[in-house]
């Protein structure tokens, strides 16, 4: 399941309208709680434990793919 899978399903938002610039700005769905919840989903689908840092970066899809990929996760 690619990145933008995920966040449309956390957000509510069709996948369709996520691209690499979308961000926790731009969505508006994209709040503090449904953050959390979008990391732990994406640690619990890729199988790879992200930090604190990791989870602070992770605010557009580009940066969330890059840090997925760079702990070994595909798609």
């Amino acid at each position: 399941m690619a990145p933008e899978q995920i966040i449309g399903r956390i957000f509510g938002v069709n996948p369709g309208k996520i691209d690499d610039t979308t961000s926790n700005t731009t969505l508006e769905e994209w709040d503090s709680m449904g953050h959390v919840n979008l990391i732990m989903e994406l640690e619990s689908t890729y199988g790879v434990s992200l930090s604190p840092d990791d989870a602070l970066q992770m605010t557009n899809v580009a940066t969330i793919k890059r840090i997925l990929q760079s702990r070994g996760a595909s798609w």
